[in-house]
């Protein structure tokens, strides 16, 4: 019965590519020059916040500069592509053109990418959106690509325990020390008896310096978290 009404939807609504919108055969999200054009992040990498080297010039224990002299509240951050004019198509298209179906494309390439890291995890967290702009927005991205990956794991998820109480401007083109004064005082944890002695997987959308992510690490660590592992779609190269 599920494959005859996939049929029929595939023939009422052919499948297109995520990135140039060119039908496909099938239902995989990418046409085969669009994928061989993703720039997956591969290693030598930083292994705290997944900044990709140029070169293979890690220091000590393959750690980024930045990671060594002033270490992140996460644990560590893991990015699934390079922030690009591809990803930012695909990213784009999630956060602000209502098609909430790619989110189910991008948990399955980061399940397949990062089965271990989701599977350790006790509970997957998104990245909260305050109400004002989620009224605005209609959904949040961020919360809509953890429940996919919480339906793929079979993990539990919860967005009601990290609050973004404050509406902040967005963080788009704001130098690292304007991030990091635009989210003070942002955010609040309810229920912190729900994430103590908790692993907490943490779900965005992209990683630039990294403020928003390890604000809210911070904030779950405080309130008893046991760790919090990071994870995105894409990671800027600064």
């Amino acid at each position: 019965m599920r494959e005859a009404v996939n049929y029929i939807l595939d023939y009422i609504y052919p499948p297109r590519c995520l990135i140039c919108s060119d039908l496909i055969l099938t239902n995989n999200g990418f046409c085969a020059p669009c994928w061989s054009k993703l720039n997956f992040i591969t290693q030598p990498y930083c292994e705290i916040c997944c900044f990709e080297f140029s070169l293979d010039y890690s220091i000590g224990n393959n750690k980024c500069i930045r990671c060594i002299d002033n270490p992140p509240n996460y644990d560590y951050a893991r990015s699934l592509l390079r922030f690009d004019e591809n990803s930012k198509k695909i990213i784009h298209t999630l956060k602000y053109y209502d098609r909430t179906f790619v989110a189910n494309h991008c948990a399955r390439m980061m399940m397949s990418r990062f089965k271990e890291d989701i599977l350790s995890a006790d509970i997957i967290m998104p990245v909260p959106m305050n109400k004002w702009k989620r009224l605005s927005r209609l959904y949040n991205h961020s919360q809509i690509l953890a429940e996919e990956i919480a339906k793929l794991s079979a993990k539990e998820i919860t967005s009601d325990v990290l609050i973004k109480s404050k509406n902040t401007r967005s963080q788009t083109g704001l130098a690292r020390k304007y991030r990091l004064d635009n989210l003070s005082g942002s955010l609040s944890i309810n229920y912190p008896q729900k994430i103590r002695r908790k692993r907490i997987l943490l779900i965005d959308d992209v990683m630039t310096t990294g403020s928003t992510v390890n604000l809210c690490a911070g904030q779950l660590k405080k309130a008893g978290a046991k760790s919090v592992i990071v994870l995105c779609i894409a990671r800027t190269l600064l």
